[in-house]
């Protein structure tokens, strides 16, 4: 899982700044559940919403990894974290 391996390079990033560690693990807490809520779940592969959330998850995903190369723009990565959660919970609520 993307955020679990990069879970503490992005809270050595905030720089003891416990508004931002707090929402990184919020996210990550989030990310977590809607992980949850799917496993063991059958998704209709031609469900055009799930298709469109897939590839937005996909998208959100590359967009965080190349923000992770940047940390010095913590907000910018908690931003992008944000974004993928709520796609994940989109798809999450698919089942």
């Amino acid at each position: 899982d993307f955020l679990t391996a990069n879970l503490p390079k992005l809270l050595e990033a905030c720089n003891g700044d416990a508004a931002k560690e707090n929402q990184i693990n919020a996210q990550y807490a989030a990310s977590e559940a809607n992980y949850t809520s799917c496993i063991n779940s059958i998704f209709n592969d031609d469900d055009p919403n799930v298709q469109t959330l897939v590839a937005q998850m996909k998208t959100q995903q590359a967009t965080l990894a190349q923000a992770v190369q940047h940390l010095n723009n913590i907000a910018g990565v908690i931003t992008a974290i944000t974004t993928a959660v709520q796609t994940g919970a989109s798809l999450a609520a698919k089942v």
